[in-house]
């Protein structure tokens, strides 16, 4: 199978063309910057071209060349970002996922797959969310999230595209996500914890959200897309691996860095934003439909992204 990464570059899009290649398939990524934040030696197999979605002409040439079969849409401007530059967020979320949805329309692509989040629900809605709980973001990287979903939606009801996407909980990784997500602090905890013995929190310590390890959020792109559409009850399902505490995430690094120093100073913007997601999710449909199940809950992933941390500052030096 041949397939086209958008964002491919990122946290999620490496390890995503890393996952693709070791099985097979060939892997073209489309990526404002062409260096990986997560470097394998599978991605060095992969094209990289150079580029942003928001640029129309570039897109529909990248997907009219390389004929891929499948899209992974990943490329967009995460919540801090696009607070900071919400024309910007409009282009690359809204325009570039439409460029993308156009594309692969006029070249026959067969299937996107399109990552949202937890950030399209907003406050006071009913918990756990799930795939009809309504949707009424409170800041533009939600609102820009469930305009793709609605747009995917049309494209395939319009035009018969197999649109499949997933809605992500904060996501933890080694290296916080390219783009300014305001949920950039749960990949920032276990890095500065290695790296500099202290970390300062801007978000409130009994603030909950749901987590989801990088690697379950890879297992279930590539588990999504590969599934059966007629055992397909949603067009965009929920992922996510557990609901602790900002303070319960402290707490877990605390326990095996004991040395490390840590305090809460909320940001009056992120705060909020962060505080406003709902703080659990429904993920029964993904394990229902697809057999989705997360292998990582709070301490397998600290464990994980600590040992990543590590590994990887002894390899560059740091």
């Amino acid at each position: 199978m041949k397939v086209l990464i958008t964002g491919g570059a990122g946290n999620i899009g490496s390890r995503l063309a890393a996952s693709l290649i070791r099985r097979g398939d060939k892997v073209v990524v489309l990526d404002v910057n062409s260096e990986p934040l997560y470097p394998t030696p599978e991605f060095s197999k992969a094209d990289v071209c150079a580029g942003g979605v928001d640029d129309r002409d570039l897109v529909m040439a990248t997907v009219a060349e390389t004929r891929p079969d499948s899209i992974f849409h990943l490329a967009a401007i995460l919540s801090g970002g696009a607070e900071q530059d919400p024309e910007r967020t409009w282009r690359v979320n809204l325009e570039g996922t439409r460029n993308v949805l156009e594309a692969a329309v006029a070249a026959g692509v067969n299937r996107v797959v399109f990552t949202s989040t937890i950030a399209t629900y907003g406050a006071g809605v009913p918990e756990p969310v799930n795939e009809h709980t309504p949707q009424w973001p409170s800041g533009l990287y939600g609102a820009t999230k469930v305009a793709g979903e609605r747009l995917g939606v049309y494209y395939h009801l319009r035009h018969g595209l197999d649109f499949r996407g997933v809605r992500l909980g904060a996501m933890v990784a080694p290296d916080a996500p390219v783009g300014g997500a305001a949920s950039a602090f749960v990949c920032e905890l276990y890095a500065r914890a290695v790296q500099c013995g202290a970390y300062r929190l801007d978000v409130y310590p009994t603030t909950q959200l749901p987590v989801v390890w990088v690697d379950d959020v890879v297992h279930a792109l590539v588990g999504l897309h590969d599934a059966d559409g007629s055992m397909l009850r949603h067009r965009v399902y929920n992922i996510a691996a557990g609901t602790p505490s900002v303070q319960a995430m402290a707490d877990a690094v605390v326990r095996r860095i004991p040395d490390v120093k840590i305090e809460f100073v909320p940001d009056p913007v992120r705060a909020p934003i962060v505080d406003s997601w709902p703080s659990a999710m429904d993920v029964s449909a993904s394990h229902d439909d697809w057999g989705w199940h997360p292998a990582f809950d709070l301490e397998q992933m600290t464990d994980q992204v600590l040992r990543e941390v590590r590994e990887r500052d002894a390899e560059t030096g740091r």
